[in-house]
């Protein structure tokens, strides 16, 4: 978008000339708001894009003011950002607000997994929708919302295809949702095709798991019978007018389909204990609470895997070099599981 272009440069000129960067933090004194240097967008960085506007929109009057005001740098009238931009960027803004909250959520500290990202995903894409339907074909905001749902809905479509379930595995596996959450959110038949692609992966799953099972199952029968013959053999001479032949049951086990009785089961609240639940559930559902297991562990994004590159980066400083494995392994659960500080640990690289 041109607007952000001009911004960027703006902010450059903001930042890097002592001139602009003085007289914004004077007018900032002068009306009593806290200064802040304005920040540049970075494509590594999530969410970069809205807290560069969010602060530019804040310090609006004061940038608007200086620029009108300004003699020396004529260079500055060929970026001179007009109401009109102003207006753009208070609707990107409200834009990219729409990915802020779920962003967050998904790379927060408190280890969210896989359950929550489909989710966000069907949220963010009906929010898109509602927003679109405020601006008319063609317009700036018009075209960068669909450009948002083709990607999102790219994203969506390569996390729950047939190879790659284990996003709608877990949210159906979530008490706190189960299958109700595509009714919720998808109401409309216009979906219908990607509900009953959620319900066909999650009964292929089902059905995967409770195979597993009943190999492990007539493993151990074929065990328990094969020691009953051999005690049969031992105990033949002394045991020839048995009885046992009497209580051996001729009728196959009756599987309840566990993934149907589930898919009736209440909704609970958003405070329920994941782990605890399915604790309790393990006997009810059994194959379900295996599944459950293998797809609530899995971590949403990559974010807090990076972080403990990050901390590790951090350790290992020029003056602890020769850190073994070990060590530095304890030294990063320790901070991650903060009884170590970041202030700790720096003053220990001071005094060495």
């Amino acid at each position: 978008v041109a607007v952000l272009s001009k911004l960027r440069r703006h902010i450059y000129v903001f930042r890097n000339r002592r001139q602009w960067k003085d007289a914004l933090k004077k007018q900032c004194e002068a009306v009593n708001i806290e200064f802040k240097q304005l920040s540049l967008d970075m494509p590594v960085r999530w969410s970069s894009t809205y807290y560069m506007l969010h602060l530019a929109l804040r310090l609006q009057g004061l940038i608007t003011a200086l620029c009108a005001s300004q003699q020396l740098d004529l260079s500055m009238k060929d970026i001179a950002l007009t109401a009109k931009d102003w207006q753009t960027m208070k609707a990107l803004l409200d834009l990219f607000y729409i990915f802020i909250r779920p962003t967050e959520k998904l790379q927060g500290s408190s280890y969210p997994t896989l359950n929550y990202a489909v989710i966000q995903y069907m949220r963010m894409t009906q929010k898109l929708k509602d927003f679109k339907a405020g601006y008319m074909e063609n317009s700036t905001i018009y075209d960068a919302c669909l450009a948002a749902l083709k990607k999102l809905n790219e994203y969506y479509t390569l996390a729950t295809n047939q190879q790659r379930s284990h996003s709608t595995i877990a949210t159906i596996c979530d008490p706190r949702y189960n299958f109700n959450i595509f009714d919720i959110i998808w109401p409309k038949s216009i979906q219908d095709t990607r509900k009953r692609r959620a319900k066909a992966q999650w009964q292929e799953c089902y059905y995967k798991y409770s195979g597993k099972a009943l190999d492990i199952q007539a493993a151990k029968v074929i065990e328990s019978i094969q020691d009953e013959e051999l005690e049969d053999e031992n105990s033949k001479k002394t045991e020839s007018d048995s009885e046992d032949e009497l209580y051996v049951s001729q009728q196959q086990p009756d599987l309840d389909p566990e993934w149907k009785r589930w898919m009736n089961e209440p909704t609970l609240g958003p405070k329920i204990d994941i782990l605890k639940f399915w604790a309790s559930k393990q006997y009810q559902y059994p194959i379900l609470a295996a599944i459950a297991k293998d797809h609530l562990a899995i971590p949403a994004t990559s974010a807090e895997s990076e972080r403990v590159f990050s901390v590790g980066g951090d350790i290992i400083t020029k003056k602890r070099n020769r850190l073994a494995p070990s060590t530095l392994r304890y030294l990063i659960c320790l901070r991650s599981w903060g009884v170590e500080s970041v202030g700790e640990d720096s003053e220990e690289d001071e005094d060495a």
